[in-house]
């Protein structure tokens, strides 16, 4: 059996896809991506979009780089996929909107990927499936963005949350993960 030479884009595609699910199946565990802020975005639209996926960012440029995909643009409440570089009101009042599923259909709720400073900001505790007892990292958002997460998620409901920072580093937050404020900075 003889494996395939992926060319170069093929194999940071892997190589991002990989840090995607280790980030998502093991919430807690920073992953490192070989693209961070904005370009970390392209680079998980890559992989993550395609033909049959929908996306909302508020980003231009972004916007653009994934309708190449042949990804369709659609509104907050109807994307698969939420991409914001920046987390400002409009990111804010987007999220609000996004797909958290049914109980029929669980898996129709939305994945927000989000660049985020990480390391910053205040604690958080984390616990759930995947994390052995519990974990604490610190992220960088704004207070609204946790209190949408806790009123929007209650599992099997509820949008994943992928952070990725200007370092190249990805973390995974799946909507089984319960998240907690521990320390304010």
């Amino acid at each position: 059996m003889s494996t395939p030479i992926l060319s170069p884009q093929e194999a940071q595609d892997h190589a991002v896809f990989t840090a995607l699910m280790r980030a998502l199946s093991r919430p807690g565990e920073v992953q490192q991506l070989e693209a961070g802020g904005v370009h970390g975005l392209e680079a998980v639209g890559r992989v993550l979009l395609d033909l049959e996926t929908s996306f909302y960012t508020t980003d231009p440029a972004l916007r653009q780089t994934f309708e190449r995909l042949g990804a369709r643009a659609e509104t907050p409440d109807r994307a698969a996929y939420q991409f914001f570089a920046e987390m400002d009101e409009g990111a804010l009042e987007a999220i609000s909107r996004a797909a958290a599923g049914t109980l029929l259909y669980p898996d129709h709720a939305a994945t927000v990927v989000v660049a985020a400073e990480l390391g910053k900001g205040p604690k958080l505790r984390l616990r759930g499936p995947g994390i052995k007892e519990a974990s604490e990292i610190r992220v960088d958002l704004p207070r609204r963005f946790w209190s949408l997460r806790e009123e929007r998620v209650s599992f099997p409901l509820g949008w994943d949350v992928i952070l990725i920072s200007g370092e190249g580093k990805c973390f995974g937050l799946p909507r089984s993960t319960e998240v907690t404020e521990v320390e304010v900075n």
